[in-house]
């Protein structure tokens, strides 16, 4: 025997009267898809800080590798002594490019945000000679260091004798 449906068939009840279908959720399926998206949020959160403070270490590292290329390149092409100087309280802080002979500033960068900057061996300045060369015994390493939450993250920003800048992961360059 075959049976014929509709397709626009109604549910019926056990009573045989048509019954109406409730949209939504219930409250048992409302609390468990909120237990469970509690929980992998709380699982989520450490690593999205650590992410973050990788990023804010990553910016602020770029932009003083940035300003020790753009210093070096800026002594060659002027044929004269450029000098990175740290801003009033550290590196922080920020830094000016000017030339060491005096004269207006070239760049300059402002504080940091969420990050720390130290000089290893507490420099100040960096001073470029015309060939792109820095002074004998001079090679600074900055570490830039960035928290957010319980998660730290360290980049290391260096300049071999050469003059050239470099950029790493970590407290190590």
């Amino acid at each position: 025997m075959t049976k014929l449906l509709r397709p626009e068939a109604e549910r019926l009840s056990a009573r045989g009267a048509p019954r109406e279908l409730a949209g939504g959720f219930t409250l048992t399926e409302l609390v468990v898809t909120i237990a469970i998206a509690s929980v992998l949020t709380t699982l989520a959160v450490p690593s999205f800080n650590y992410v973050i403070a990788t990023e804010h270490a990553k910016a602020a590292a770029s932009e003083l590798y940035t300003s020790l290329f753009t210093a070096r390149a800026d002594a060659i092409r002027l044929n004269q002594q450029m000098v990175t100087s740290a801003a009033t309280g550290g590196w922080k802080n920020g830094w000016s490019i000017a030339p060491k002979s005096g004269g207006a500033a070239l760049d300059n960068h402002g504080a940091t945000k969420q990050t720390s900057i130290s000089e290893a061996a507490g420099a100040t300045t960096v001073t470029y000679y015309p060939s792109g060369r820095l002074a004998v015994g001079a090679a600074p390493v900055f570490h830039i260091t960035a928290q957010t939450g319980s998660a730290v993250s360290t980049q290391c920003v260096s300049v071999n004798p050469t003059g050239t800048p470099y950029m790493a992961a970590g407290s190590t360059c």
